[in-house]
């Protein structure tokens, strides 16, 4: 498996003699900037039952789940419309119409600070022909000016957390826990992920999924979390240095012609 990546000249490894890891919020962040992220990926939202009341004699008729908001008192479909924007989710679900309101599953979004955000490196498939390197082009930043290949994902991945390791020992953390995940990211919803059960929360896999309009970044990740009772806080971004030999692995990649 070859896997390329594309890098800002002063970036690049052989010119820092090592890497940048950055955190999964990080990369979704930079989404706003060169669509590089999806601002949805890594969203997680539990489904919790409820009832949304409509009360056209008050000053505010809409109550229930999401407070006083005012609508027409033409309630049912004003109430469907109201929720719809609030949730600004199209997996919104409404149960059961009763005279009281209507019952519906609330998809409610998970704050990322209850279920963490790992360290990400992320590359992708190598195009063998030109029409798939234009496909690749168009979906990535173009501010990439340089392209190295790497062929042993093995090997990098244990390179990299030597370098991991050898950060964390300069910054006198000795006790800490690895989790890790790798794979290819799936391009798996249009609009917002599917909402999950609460006792199923993802961690980890929830960073391997984005929406189809990033399919052609054909994107490869691999993930550590990184936990230690040393510190009460990781930093979003850590720069880790690599040996010779992980330096050797981005070798220079041209695009087919």
């Amino acid at each position: 498996m070859r896997l390329i990546r594309g890098w800002e000249n002063q970036y690049t490894p052989t010119a820092t003699g090592g890497l940048r890891l950055s955190r999964a919020v990080v990369y979704r962040g930079i989404g706003e900037e060169d669509g590089l992220g999806d601002l949805r990926e890594g969203e997680v939202r539990i489904r919790t039952e409820g009832l949304a009341t409509m009360h056209p004699d008050e000053d505010d008729p809409l109550q229930g789940l999401f407070g006083h908001i005012p609508v027409d008192p033409k309630w049912k479909q004003d109430l469907r419309d109201v929720l719809a924007k609030a949730l600004d989710d199209p997996n919104l679900e409404i149960k059961e119409e009763t005279e009281e309101g209507l019952k519906m599953l609330e998809n409610t979004k998970i704050n990322d600070s209850e279920i963490g955000s790992p360290y990400l490196f992320c590359l992708s498939r190598e195009p063998l022909t030109k029409a798939d390197w234009q496909k690749l082009r168009a979906a990535l930043p173009d501010r990439y000016e340089y392209w190295t290949v790497t062929d042993d994902i093995d090997a990098l991945k244990f390179e990299i957390e030597c370098g991991i390791k050898r950060w964390l020992a300069l910054n006198d953390i000795a006790r800490h826990e690895f989790l890790w995940q790798r794979g290819w990211v799936e391009y798996s919803y249009e609009s917002a992920p599917p909402p999950t059960e609460q006792q199923r929360l993802p961690y980890m896999s929830r960073w391997f999924r984005k929406r189809r309009r990033y399919m052609d970044q054909q994107e490869y990740r691999v993930a550590w979390d990184i936990s230690t009772p040393q510190a009460t806080e990781m930093p979003d971004s850590i720069d880790i240095e690599l040996t010779r030999t992980g330096l050797s692995l981005f070798r220079p990649w041209l695009p087919p012609t």
